[in-house]
């Protein structure tokens, strides 16, 4: 008997959906965080190239289903959200720019750890998960109840 895979959610732009993209945005941040944590010496080069591949398209992926659904049905709901969609939106063409970046910079480092620098590296790291961290648990504590309590697609 196959068993269902819980971590997979059934329809697209649901609120469960929502909350897995979120969770795998802070286990990113986590990842990112250990990274630093191991530069310059003890980093594992294999994890850190799959983790600079992962990354922008992790943040993409959540921030494609914000804009597609859940910023469009909490607008709807309410309007008066408009300053606040704004301000989201903004951080997200920020962490875009800066996921490259960093993606770029580890892989980088990966493959030549001994000529790059350890101590930028960790700068630019730190400079993105602290704040997407941030700006994920909002999301998980103000932005996914308002988009339940709005009528995401599939309540």
């Amino acid at each position: 008997m196959r068993m269902p895979n819980h971590n997979i959610p059934e329809r697209i732009g649901s609120a469960q959906h929502y909350e897995v993209l979120i969770s795998k945005q802070e286990q990113i941040c986590h990842r990112l965080e250990l990274l630093a944590d191991q530069l310059p010496d003890r980093i594992d080069t294999l994890a850190a190239t799959t983790l600079a591949d992962a990354l922008y398209p992790t943040l993409r992926t959540c921030q494609d289903l914000e804009e597609a659904y859940v910023f469009p049905i909490i607008l709807k709901w309410d309007r008066t959200l408009g300053p606040t969609v704004a301000r989201l939106r903004a951080e997200h063409v920020e962490d875009e720019e800066h996921a490259s970046v960093v993606a770029e910079a580890v892989t980088h480092f990966a493959r030549s750890p001994r000529h790059a620098d350890a101590e930028r590296l960790g700068y630019l790291i730190r400079g993105l998960f602290q704040p997407l961290m941030r700006h994920s648990a909002f999301d998980r504590d103000i932005i996914l109840p308002l988009y339940c309590r709005a009528g995401e697609p599939y309540s």
